[in-house]
């Protein structure tokens, strides 16, 4: 079995409300460390970041939902590097 994953998540790093980058809503495809959005609360803005690139698979959540800390927002299907 191979010890890489079949997909990645990206997930909250906060409460507050999720807006999307719109650099990040119309890719099928996302870099290493990407900003994917931001998280709102009442105080700051913190951005989100895809610790690893890949292929969108689905997102969870859309602009403007209000999300919790760890809550998964974005899953990526990893990209292939050669061995």
């Amino acid at each position: 079995m191979e010890s890489s994953p079949t997909w990645r998540m990206v997930v909250s790093p906060a409460k507050g409300v999720f807006h999307r980058s719109e650099e990040a809503a119309d890719a099928d495809v996302l870099g290493a460390g990407v900003t994917i959005g931001d998280v709102a609360s009442l105080r700051d803005r913190i951005a989100v970041t895809a610790a690893h690139g890949g292929q969108v698979v689905e997102w969870l959540v859309e602009d403007g939902d209000p999300v919790a800390p760890g809550q998964p927002l974005l899953r990526l299907y990893p990209e292939v590097v050669p061995a």
